[in-house]
Order: C-alpha cells, then sequence, then structure tokens
C-alpha cells in the first residue's frame, strides 16, 4: 500500500516539475547553452526528488520478502 502512495505522490512531483519546465519556457530556449544547463539541472532535481520521495514513503516495504507465501 505504501508502495502505491509513494507512486501516487511521486507523479504528483513530475506533473509539477514538467509544469513548472514548461512555465519557465525551457521548450522555446533548448538552444540557449544557459537554458539547457538550467533544463538539465531542473531534470536531476525532478529525478533525485523522486527517489527521495520513493524511499520516505514507501521506507522497507517494497524490499520485504512476501511472508505470506508457503516456503519450500
Amino acid at each position: 500500500m505504501l508502495t502505491t502512495q509513494a507512486l501516487a505522490i511521486m507523479a504528483l512531483w513530475t506533473t509539477a516539475m514538467i509544469s513548472l519546465f514548461n512555465l519557465a519556457g525551457f521548450g522555446e530556449n533548448y538552444s540557449n547553452p544557459i537554458w539547457a544547463l538550467g533544463a538539465a539541472i531542473v531534470l536531476v532535481v525532478t529525478l533525485v526528488g523522486n527517489v527521495w520521495i520513493f524511499i520516505h514513503v514507501a521506507k522497507d516495504e517494497p524490499w520485504e520478502w512476501n511472508k505470506n507465501s508457503d516456503s519450500e
């Protein structure tokens, strides 16, 4: 359940960052090296933010073994 919540929050974060990306006008200025560097920084912040959100919200749930399954 925590994994699903983490993925939903990550989707909201990514949507917000894409909106910021478009609002700032990175798409129209991709040929300018300074704008390209800014876009790269925004993308790295988005990716690191997604990883941090997943680890913080999901905690250990994704890495726990299924305790209800029959072991052989």
